[in-house]
């Protein structure tokens, strides 16, 4: 059984409809982390090319302040990939 995933494009969608940019986001992250988070990786993550670790999902959460429910890739979406 695989992890549940993050919806790159949903992502985009609830940090932008907060009103961040991804450096805003990325530091807002950092601040929450204790350590760097570059701009870059916020756009590997909206774009699929990577998904993020437990401890970056729970302070995107966070950051964002949404369920996770709101962010992950649906079922029907996960089981036709």
């Amino acid at each position: 059984m695989r992890s549940a995933q993050v919806d790159g494009l949903l992502l985009a969608i609830a940090r932008e409809d907060r009103g961040l940019t991804t450096i805003r986001f990325a530091e807002l992250l950092s601040q929450e982390l204790g350590r760097r988070v570059w701009q870059s990786t916020v756009s590997r993550i909206e774009l699929g090319d990577r998904q993020p670790g437990p401890a970056m999902f729970a302070a995107m959460l966070r950051v964002l302040r949404c369920e996770k429910s709101e962010l992950l890739v649906s079922e029907s979406e996960a089981r036709s990939a």
